[in-house]
């Protein structure tokens, strides 16, 4: 393999951008991005870029990412969850762990006002995790064994050890998010609903504006649809907006056995059990020794 020295790279990058240069003055049409999504994938039939916002959620650590694709991207989802801690970034997203949380859709052609409220709940995600007072329970020392009683600790190293534990703990608390962000759907969503126009006051010949959280379309009375995995999260928030309607996940079931579907004993309840294969049993019949007459054998005359 020959080695390309500099001259012949910067030579080669130079022609790129010019043939880029002139594809645009002449009107050709570029290559296609590699790396680019293209129309229609990972999105319902018909549905446009921000039109749907789906939330995901991890069933150990309760973290929440935010996807505008109904398939979970590993980087686009690894980027919105923080450094808290060493074991805190998992290496990459593993599909028995991340389960859907929540959809949200907004009605066709506002697929602007969904980005605008995607940028929105990260900012607020955001604004949790490093403004958030944690009030973590003070450390009780370690009642001493019988085998540890005569035992001097080391004061240095029992601090460290405190101070771990603290690290750990806020790492764990800071994670947990699910309740944070029902509280924000809600909030940013109530910022939608129609309200009542007013004339802007008038000091010292400005206009003062009106408090705002930067939405777009905000305060126009759009219906918004937000279908929960579980209808009980939906219990986070204290109050919801009318502009919101609820509803329900379905459910994505197993079509090569119907009776190993993940959680269906659970949503059928017992007036619909599993169907069990029973098999019938002929059980062998043992004499009795005690019971048992001894006979003697035949005797054969040639």
């Amino acid at each position: 393999m020959s080695a390309r020295t500099t001259t012949e790279v910067a030579t080669k990058a130079t022609k790129a951008i010019g043939d880029a240069g002139k594809a645009k003055r002449t009107g050709q049409p570029r290559k296609p991005s590699p790396t680019k999504l293209p129309i229609g994938r990972n999105r319902g039939p018909g549905h446009e870029h921000g039109q749907q916002i789906h939330v995901y959620h991890h069933l150990q650590k309760n973290m929440i990412v935010y996807s505008l694709t109904k398939a979970l991207r590993n980087n686009a989802a690894l980027s919105q969850i923080p450094f808290n801690g060493k074991k805190t970034v998992p290496s990459a997203l593993r599909k028995d762990l991340w389960h859907p949380f929540a959809q949200l859709t907004f009605p066709p052609g506002l697929g602007f006002v969904g980005l605008s409220v995607f940028q929105k709940l990260r900012e607020y995600r955001r604004r949790h995790e490093l403004e958030e007072k944690l009030s973590l329970p003070p450390h009780t020392p370690e009642e001493s064994s019988e085998s540890q009683v005569g035992v001097i600790k080391d004061p240095k190293a029992e601090r460290k050890r405190n101070e771990k534990k603290a690290r750990v703990a806020r790492g764990l608390k800071l994670m947990d998010q699910k309740a944070n962000s029902v509280a924000d759907i809600a909030a940013v969503l109530e910022n939608l609903r129609e309200k009542e126009r007013v004339v802007p006051e008038v000091v010292n010949g400005r206009r003062v504006r009106l408090p705002s959280i930067g939405l777009k379309r905000e305060g126009k009375g759009i219906k918004v649809e937000v279908l929960w995995r579980d209808l009980t999260d939906a219990e986070y928030a204290e109050t919801w907006s009318d502009n919101v309607e609820h509803g329900v996940l379905p459910m994505h079931t197993n079509h090569r056995d119907p009776n190993r579907v993940w959680g269906l004993r659970k949503l059928l309840g017992d007036n619909n059990p599993r169907n069990v294969v029973v098999e019938e049993v002929i059980q062998e019949v043992i004499p009795d020794p005690e019971t048992q007459v001894e006979t003697q054998p035949e005797k054969v005359v040639l």
